[in-house]
């Protein structure tokens, strides 16, 4: 009887700490979350517009289940694409890939995490091996770096390098927890 009582009880606390564990989850931010925690000037328009803008028919894609946004832009803003990482920890790493205006997609991809304002603020590059395709140095001097343009996983952790004419996949870099690293 003692053991019953003992295995009871041992189930109880499983399918409370299941409950508890549920409730976390339900409770944990979404990749819209963290995409309307953005700088409000980091787009031509606030994250809340552009939001509202990709609800529209065909003017992009919000998927929830895998963390991944997608708009096309209008004629002041180039099209982006939004995905959400996690460190192993459970912290959010948000990555936005975006292309120039009256240039190719996909040319530049920036990374943002919380801040102790419960802002998202962009971080340094150092957890991604390759640079973007093209810099802009302080006087709007253009440099090209390579033929390359980033696309954002939809599902899993794989973010492709592609070349900008083939699209042939050049690298693929797969988010470990703790940085992407070349697939072997």
């Amino acid at each position: 009887m003692k053991t019953l009582s003992i295995l009871a009880a041992l189930v109880l606390a499983g399918g409370i700490c299941a409950q508890d564990s549920r409730a976390t989850d339900e409770k944990r931010m979404t990749v819209v979350d963290y995409f309307l925690l953005l700088p409000p000037k980091y787009f031509e328009a606030t994250p809340a517009d552009w939001l509202s803008f990709l609800r529209q028919p065909k003017c992009g894609v919000v998927d929830l289940a895998n963390g991944y946004m997608s708009c096309t832009g209008d004629g002041a803003q180039p099209e982006f694409e939004v995905a959400l990482f996690r460190y192993r920890d459970g912290r959010p790493l948000l990555a936005v890939c975006s292309g120039e205006l009256e240039g190719p997609d996909s040319l530049f991809l920036e990374f943002f995490e919380p801040g102790a304002d419960g802002k998202m603020h962009k971080m340094k590059r150092s957890i991604f091996p390759v640079a973007d395709s093209v810099t802009f140095d302080k006087s709007g001097g253009r440099t090209e770096r390579g033929n390359w343009r980033f696309e954002l996983p939809r599902r899993g952790k794989t973010v492709l390098v592609r070349d900008q004419r083939s699209g042939k996949i050049l690298r693929k870099l797969t988010w470990n927890g703790e940085r992407f690293q070349d697939e072997k």
